[in-house]
């Protein structure tokens, strides 16, 4: 499988700081091309939120790259993956905990992630960023031509406080589950600055048709992907400066991953 990612940050959405932090970790083993994206979405009204969803973010990079890799390497089965998944989220509870008793603050922060080995997936999630997945309908009849759905669940009430996050109400187990993934896939994993100005079937509609194939020969396959590469973040540029125009005042962090 081919991967193909790219990101959006932007500070000029609202006052302040950017609470809003992401990693993006592509590696290549021998069980093919290994990648970890993130995006934190620290809690703007509480104490240092933009450390907590640095600190969070800088941890699971960590992780990524010790604990996680040697699991690949090791070519552990998908429950042992999973497991350390879940350990590695009480970790990261228990660090802010610590944070929050050394400064006397109260802190915390959102937490989307996708690690992806092989042909499978491994998603982490917990509060109201999100992860969505583009495909594109094989259904002629259909009126929107890629499927798009979202592969999270907010924590938040009916009235749009958050009911989950690490830190303040981590002691809620997250949401860690794995996947299957197919070739002409997208995934995109946002804040939710971001999101909140685009419906699904956009997000669909704007990344979608970079799913298409690429050329036949290996000179024309280069080209597309130089393009590709290029439209990638200016796809991802568009939606954010549309979540602008629609009145967002929050700050956005995306990260976009198609697989070919």
């Amino acid at each position: 499988m081919r991967i193909q990612t790219g990101i959006y940050w932007s500070g000029a959405a609202g006052p302040g700081k950017n609470q809003d932090s992401l990693s993006l970790q592509h590696i290549s083993l021998q069980r093919g091309e290994c990648l970890l994206a993130l995006v934190c979405d620290g809690i703007g009204s509480l104490a240092c939120s933009e450390e907590a969803s640095g600190c969070v973010v800088h941890s699971m990079t960590d992780w990524f790259y010790h604990e996680g890799k040697m699991l690949i390497l090791q070519n552990s089965p998908k429950e042992m993956i999973l497991l350390a998944l879940q350990r590695q989220m009480c970790r990261l509870q228990e660090s802010l905990k610590i944070l929050q008793r050394t400064r006397n603050i109260q802190t915390g922060t959102t937490l989307s992630g996708l690690l992806l080995i092989g042909n499978r997936y491994y998603l982490i999630h917990i509060g109201d960023s999100r992860i969505y997945r583009i495909r594109k309908r094989i259904i002629p009849i259909c009126k929107q031509k890629y499927h798009t759905v979202c592969l999270t669940k907010d924590d938040s009430s009916r009235e749009g406080y958050l009911l989950k996050c690490l830190g303040m109400a981590g002691e809620d187990r997250a949401l860690v589950e794995s996947g299957r993934i197919k070739r002409k896939t997208g995934f995109l994993l946002c804040t939710d600055g971001y999101y909140r100005g685009s419906q699904s079937a956009r997000i669909g509609q704007v990344l979608g048709p970079l799913l298409c194939r690429s050329g036949k020969n290996r000179r024309q396959k280069v080209l597309n992907r130089q393009k590709q590469n290029r439209q990638f973040d200016r796809r991802l540029e568009l939606l954010g400066e549309q979540a602008g125009k629609a009145g967002g005042r929050d700050h956005m962090a995306a990260v976009g991953i198609l697989i070919g």
